[in-house]
């Protein structure tokens, strides 16, 4: 397999107001884990993270809007990034949300890697709340929505972990941080207690390296490499239904987090669980998205 296909571009945006305390300790303590624990996994041949943190706009807060720490390979540079994060201010109830999903989609991913970012947060951008001091939106102008479909059009994939209780307070911060991952084929993962925090993001880290073995798989069906792989044509149903099938006769699975119980906030590291699961039309057609992105430079 192409050594392109085995790279990892994952970006942190955190909410770094008051509130977020307890979650942003746990990543400042575990980091290097974090970073130990997703390079172990076999087909992560390079693994580069970066970080945005956000609080929200004047005058509501007078620290900073965002702060951009860009995708690097360095584990001494992440770690140094990491620490520098501190819970405080934040001003009303909604964030810089929007401004920081903004930056993240501008930051330099590398065409070929795997684009994950993880949001975690425990209010909701500007915009979506009655009450809001910018009712239609960030005073900068950046549209979550909008960037979530930036994001997907990218092949950067958002998952939302949404901090509970304080995010459940909001009658549409759930709905928003669900709708942010789902417009970028993300998932939203409720969190009760930070403690568990970093067993969800190497989790989450896992799912996408999983998703590289499909890619992988497709890619040795057809007998092309990533740089050759047909990106003008069109993979109808049955061809998807054909990949599938060869797919799992290679005995190609996924491993997904699992929450149990579903739909509700975990609230210990026994809630989480990395299950096996078989690989479906719709990770193929992920797969093959993502494959032509990758394939166009």
């Amino acid at each position: 397999m192409s050594e392109k296909l085995g790279q990892l571009d994952l970006v942190f945006i955190v909410d770094n107001t008051g509130s977020m305390g307890p979650y942003i300790q746990n990543v400042k303590t575990k980091i290097l884990e974090i970073i130990r624990t997703i390079k172990k996994e076999e087909l992560c041949h390079r693994l580069r993270v970066g970080l945005v943190c956000y609080r929200d706009h004047p005058p509501e807060e007078a620290t900073y809007v965002t702060q951009k720490f860009e995708l690097t390979p360095d584990t001494s540079k992440i770690e140094t990034n990491v620490m520098q994060m501190d819970a405080s201010g934040g001003g009303d109830g909604p964030e810089a949300v929007s401004t920081a999903l903004q930056i993240m989609n501008r930051m330099e991913f590398i065409n070929d890697a795997a684009k994950v970012a993880v949001l975690i947060g425990d209010a909701p951008p500007h915009g979506v709340e009655d009450g809001d001091r910018w009712p239609q939106g960030t005073p900068d102008g950046a549209k979550w929505d909008k960037e979530a479909k930036v994001a997907f059009e990218k092949g950067i994939v958002i998952h939302t972990v949404g901090c509970f209780p304080e995010i459940a307070g909001y009658k549409k911060g759930v709905a928003t941080y669900e709708k942010i991952a789902a417009d970028s084929q993300g998932r939203f993962f409720p969190l009760e207690k930070a403690e568990i925090l970093v067993n969800l993001i190497t989790g989450i880290a896992v799912e996408e390296i999983d998703k590289i073995a499909i890619q992988k798989s497709i890619l040795e069906d057809l007998g092309v490499s990533m740089e050759e792989f047909p990106a003008d044509e069109e993979f109808t149903e049955a061809k998807i239904s054909d990949i599938v099938s060869k797919v799992r006769a290679r005995g190609v699975t996924k491993r997904a987090m699992a929450m149990r119980p579903s739909g509700t906030p975990a609230s210990a590291a026994a809630d989480l669980e990395l299950e096996e699961q078989s690989i479906s039309e719709d990770d193929v057609r992920e797969a093959v998205r993502q494959l032509k992105m990758k394939s166009k430079k």
